[in-house]
């Protein structure tokens, strides 16, 4: 039943990812995208892992969950520089950030990453064998992501987007003692985002106000 249910949040995950609008051909929008489409994996690989079966095949896949998590995340953070557009934190800077917190997941959650099986409910899948720790450079791109979708509330009334952001941090927390729990958060957030590029004022982009 969970394995269907991962599989429904990778669907849930793929929709967002077509709800975004074709037109919107900028850089930020593409990164949303590619963000949206690495959750996905994420998911599908957890909701396949009991038919796929422990083995090369399995480990190899999910070895692709946590790199994609560590080169993926912290994208968000250029989004959301762009997305808001204030002269205090400009998409230059966000990208120096971007690049920082890609070293810093890549250094201290994927190298000498060491996997093992581990069962949830009807699930299977490969988790770190030692964790290192709390997962520290996807907490900051949370915090910025909070700061951000703070910013398009006061200035656009969206609430969605910030929304997002508090369920996936609570989903996250929730996330230890029920693992699927952590997918829907991301659901939960990717939606949000989705929902502030949908609704974001006709060329928001000509203006960067302070």
């Amino acid at each position: 039943m969970v394995s269907v249910l991962m599989l429904a949040i990778a669907a849930v995950q793929l929709a967002c990812v077509a709800a975004l609008p074709i037109a919107l051909r900028e850089p930020r929008v593409w990164l949303l995208r590619l963000v949206g489409v690495g959750v996905a994996y994420d998911s599908a690989i957890i909701g396949l892992g009991a038919l796929i079966g422990a083995g090369d095949l399995l480990h190899d896949l999910s070895m692709g969950r946590f790199l994609g998590h560590a080169i993926l995340t912290p994208l968000l953070v250029v989004w959301a520089a762009d997305r808001v557009r204030t002269r205090w934190f400009p998409v230059w800077a966000a990208w120096l950030v971007t690049l920082a917190l890609v070293a810093w997941a890549v250094l201290s959650e994927v190298a000498g990453l060491e996997l093992e099986t581990r069962d949830y409910a009807d699930t299977l899948r490969y988790t770190a064998q030692d964790p290192a720790g709390p997962p520290y450079p996807t907490l900051v791109v949370i915090a910025l992501l909070f700061v951000a979708c703070v910013v398009l509330w006061r200035r656009e009334g969206l609430y969605w987007p910030l929304l997002g952001v508090i369920g996936v941090t609570v989903a996250s927390g929730a996330a230890f003692a029920v693992p699927p729990l952590g997918n829907a958060g991301e659901a939960l957030l990717l939606a949000g985002l989705v929902t502030a590029e949908r609704s974001r004022p006709a060329r928001l982009d000509a203006t960067v106000p302070d």
